[in-house]
C-alpha cells in the first residue's frame, strides 16, 4: 500500500457544527497577512480542502480550520476557515472549538486563556476569552469583528411570497429574514430540506438586486449566508432566538450560529431593539445555546458598527489521521 499525502486533525463540534482543525501534512501558509495566506492557500492547496472537507472523508456539512502563526505582532495566532463551497473569512463556531481545542491539548495556559487570546483572521483581529475549571474549558466567548448593518428591508419575492431581508456583516455579510414571513415555515428538522431551498433562493435574489462589498477589505464580498429565525422580543424573561444559518451551498449550520448571530445583533441594536449590555439566547437546530449581546459600538468606514460577543461551548471529538491512496480513484467527491 502506497501513500502520497497524509494529514492529521483534531476533530471538535460546537452546538453540533462540526469543526476539522488540520495539525499536520500542511507547509506554513506564505504571506504576511491572514487575507494574502487565504489567497496562498486557495491557489495551491484547494485539493486538501476538497480531500479533508468532502466525502469519503467529511460531509457536505463539515468545516475546518488551519492555524497559522499570527499575522500581527500582538496576536497568539491565526486562523484559516473553510467548507465545502471554498474559504471562509470568518467561522465564528470554528473560533471557539479552535480555542477550545487548543486549551485542552495543552497548547494555551487556561490562565493566558482567561485574560484574552488575540486571533488574527481574514475578517479582522477576534479576541476569545476562556473560562476554564482546571485544564477543562466550559465555555468561550469571543469578541467578534466589528458588525454593522449594510442594508435594512430590502423587498425580496419569491415563490409568491413577499417579504423583506435585512443584510449585515460580522466578518461576512450575512441576509436576516424572520422565518414567520416564509409561507409559515418552521424552524425544525423536518423542514431543513426547504429552509435550505429558501436560504439558496434568497441568496441568489439579493445579490441580483445589490452588490456587497466591505468598506475596508475588498476581499470581502457577496451574501456569506443567510439567517433564517423566529421573530423574538428578545428583551422578554427567557426569550430565546431560534435560527438556522444556510451557507456554502446551502449547508447549514448546526449551531446556535457564530457570525450569523453576530450579525443578527447588529441588525437588533440598529433598529433599537437591543441595547449594549443587554442579553440575547440563540438557539440552534440541535436545541444547542449560545448567548450574545452587544459589548461596546465602534465604526467601520461610515458605518456606525458594535462589538459582538457571543459565549458558547465546544467539545474534541478525536485525534484524526487522514492518508491518500494514489491509486484510489474517488480521493474526494462532492454528493450533492
Amino acid at each position: 500500500m502506497e501513500f502520497s499525502k497524509w494529514f492529521a486533525s483534531i476533530d471538535t463540534h460546537s452546538g453540533g457544527e462540526p469543526l476539522r482543525i488540520v495539525t499536520g501534512g500542511l507547509p506554513p501558509m506564505a504571506g504576511t497577512t491572514q487575507q494574502a495566506r487565504a489567497g496562498y492557500f486557495a491557489r495551491n492547496f484547494d485539493s486538501v480542502r476538497r480531500v479533508l472537507m468532502a466525502e469519503p472523508r467529511g460531509h457536505h456539512g463539515m468545516t475546518g480550520a488551519i492555524v497559522t502563526s499570527p499575522a500581527s505582532e500582538d496576536a497568539h495566532f491565526g486562523l484559516l476557515f473553510m467548507n465545502n463551497e471554498g474559504l471562509a473569512p470568518i467561522s465564528g463556531h470554528g473560533v471557539i472549538a479552535a480555542v477550545t481545542a487548543w486549551i485542552e491539548t495543552g497548547q494555551l495556559r487556561p490562565d493566558e486563556a482567561a485574560q484574552g487570546i488575540r486571533i488574527d483572521s481574514p475578517a479582522g483581529r477576534i479576541t476569545a476569552y476562556a473560562d476554564c475549571e482546571g485544564e477543562e474549558v466550559k465555555s468561550v466567548s469571543i469578541d467578534n469583528v466589528a458588525s454593522f448593518v449594510y442594508a435594512l428591508d430590502i423587498p425580496i419575492s419569491l415563490h409568491g411570497v413577499e417579504f423583506t431581508v435585512d443584510v449585515a456583516f460580522s466578518g461576512a455579510f450575512y441576509a436576516i429574514v424572520d422565518a414567520n414571513r416564509l409561507g409559515g415555515i418552521k424552524l425544525t428538522e423536518n423542514a431543513l430540506p426547504d429552509l435550505q431551498a429558501w436560504g439558496g433562493a434568497i441568496k441568489r435574489a439579493i445579490e441580483s438586486q445589490l452588490d456587497f462589498v466591505h468598506p475596508e477589505l475588498s476581499e470581502i464580498s457577496g451574501i456569506h449566508g443567510v439567517v433564517i429565525c423566529d421573530a423574538v422580543d428578545v428583551r422578554a424573561s427567557g426569550s430565546r432566538c431560534r435560527n438556522v444559518t444556510v451557507f456554502a451551498g446551502e449547508q447549514f449550520d448546526r449551531s446556535p450560529g457564530g457570525a450569523g448571530a453576530c450579525a443578527h445583533m447588529a441588525v437588533l441594536i440598529g433598529r433599537g431593539e437591543l441595547r449594549l449590555g443587554e442579553e440575547v439566547i440563540y438557539e440552534g437546530i440541535t436545541g444547542s445555546r449560545a448567548t450574545g449581546k452587544a459589548m461596546a459600538e465602534t465604526m467601520c468606514g461610515t458605518y456606525r458598527a458594535i462589538v459582538p460577543r457571543l459565549t458558547g461551548t465546544a467539545f474534541i471529538l478525536g485525534m484524526m489521521n487522514f492518508v491518500v491512496d494514489p491509486s484510489d480513484p474517488l480521493p474526494d467527491f462532492v454528493l450533492r
